[in-house]
């Protein structure tokens, strides 16, 4: 049994209901267009980098129109795959995690995300959607299996970030860049294509490290405890056994990613498509002291706390999580 909007239940198939709900959100989404919307059109939790590379990235000719096509088709594909192959949470399928999606929804004000978890045991979890196609959140049960109730619901929040921000299509580009320097017929038409797409794969590197900023930023405003969004991203690191509740010492880290600064191997992270995990710990922390995150979470501002401007949290996470700039 599904649930429409308003809490009824129906008896629909998951892949009607996805369309009747997603048609749902987009109304609502521009009834409240504007609503803590910053000038850019982006959220307001929203790091300015992430914003900063979009626009470089729609400055290529046709990049963003033709990808938006094929990435409909593949989200379409893939929410079939997803569907045959994973379990759908809902109200009467682990409803403790399809409540986190509804909650996250709410916070965000976004539409209740289709969660599927997959027997999968990479710790890892993803978002696809477009502008056109129902969002859908996929978990992996070895993350799954490894976090506590409250990381998961940063994982969750986080993946909800992906939705609200809009980065299913740039997601994509990401991805094509990548299928285009490798699929290319023979070894140097391959080479060729690699090196005429490498300015791009560069670009899209660092605009999806950005984002990645963007949604622990997200996670945290659905989060019922800062810690967990520091922890979750620390069993990135070392996995954490099953059942382990051990803590990690953020201090440690901070020296950790000192070290890492030192060296020319940080260059190796202008490949990667998201931040050393350090590096994203402590970029949540300096959130944890921005105005805006306590405009979403007021209940959680001490008396007499004082909170730095949008502008500053920005500027102090770009020196946390720029790759060249290395030291501060």
């Amino acid at each position: 049994m599904l649930r429409d909007d308003y809490g009824n239940q129906e008896n629909l198939s998951p892949l009607r209901s996805m369309e009747h709900s997603f048609r749902a959100y987009v109304k609502r989404r521009r009834a409240e267009e504007g609503r803590r919307m910053s000038g850019n059109g982006l959220p307001d939790y929203a790091f300015a980098a992430d914003y900063e590379y979009r626009k470089k990235l729609d400055a290529i000719p046709h990049f963003y129109s033709v990808a938006k096509k094929i990435c409909a088709t593949y989200a379409s594909r893939t929410l079939q795959e997803v569907n045959l192959a994973g379990l759908l949470v809902g109200p009467d399928q682990y409803p403790e995690v399809y409540q986190m999606g509804c909650d996250c929804a709410r916070i965000l004000g976004i539409g209740i995300p289709n969660i599927y978890i997959v027997n999968d045991q990479t710790l890892n979890a993803y978002t696809i959607g477009t502008d056109d196609i129902e969002p859908l959140i996929v978990i992996h049960s070895g993350l799954y299996e490894r976090v506590t109730p409250g990381e998961l619901r940063c994982v969750i929040g986080h993946e909800c970030g992906h939705i609200h921000n809009q980065h299913g299509v740039y997601n994509m580009l990401k991805q094509l860049m990548v299928a285009a320097g490798t699929s290319a017929a023979g070894l140097v038409s391959a080479q060729l294509m690699r090196l005429m797409t490498k300015g791009a794969e560069f670009l899209l590197n660092a605009w999806s490290r950005a984002a990645e900023v963007t949604c622990d930023r997200a996670g945290m405003i659905c989060c019922e405890r800062v810690e967990d969004a520091y922890s979750v991203n620390a069993k990135l690191l070392y996995g954490a056994a099953i059942g382990d509740r051990s803590s990690v010492n953020l201090e440690a880290l901070k020296k950790q990613l000192e070290m890492q600064k030192e060296t020319l191997v940080r260059l190796e992270e202008l490949m990667m498509d998201h931040p050393a995990s350090v590096r994203r710990i402590m970029a949540e922390m300096e959130f944890a002291e921005c105005e805006i995150f306590y405009r979403w979470r007021p209940e959680l501002r001490e008396a007499g706390q004082t909170a730095r401007s949008r502008e500053e949290t920005d500027e102090r996470c770009r020196r946390y999580v720029d790759v060249v700039r290395g030291r501060k």
